[in-house]
């Protein structure tokens, strides 16, 4: 099982910011993780995220999905490309965080 995946089941009980957790850590550089990587399956900081992601063009297509500051937790707000940030329908992931 990958490391997000394991994450949103450790954390599907736990709906909304009631309690904090500790933060996740970047894989690259071990600060605080902001985004989800699903298809590089890596936690990034801000800093690595942009430079891992202005790599090349393919990299820029990665959605990445926002870790909320206050609970830890993956949200439905996602980043694509350079500055262009989404937020995904309720029924794109399921309860258990699968697709």
């Amino acid at each position: 099982m990958c490391r997000g995946v394991e994450e949103e089941v450790r954390r599907r009980d736990d709906r909304g910011c009631r309690r904090i957790r500790a933060p996740v850590s970047c894989d690259l550089c071990g600060e605080n993780a902001a985004v989800y990587c699903e298809a590089d399956t890596a936690f990034l900081c801000r800093k690595c995220d942009r430079w891992v992601h202005s790599a090349n063009f393919l990299a820029r297509r990665h959605l990445r999905r926002v870790i909320c500051t206050t609970c830890g937790r993956l949200t439905r707000c996602c980043l694509v490309g350079d500055n262009f940030s989404v937020v995904l329908p309720e029924s794109r992931y399921k309860d258990d965080g699968t697709r």
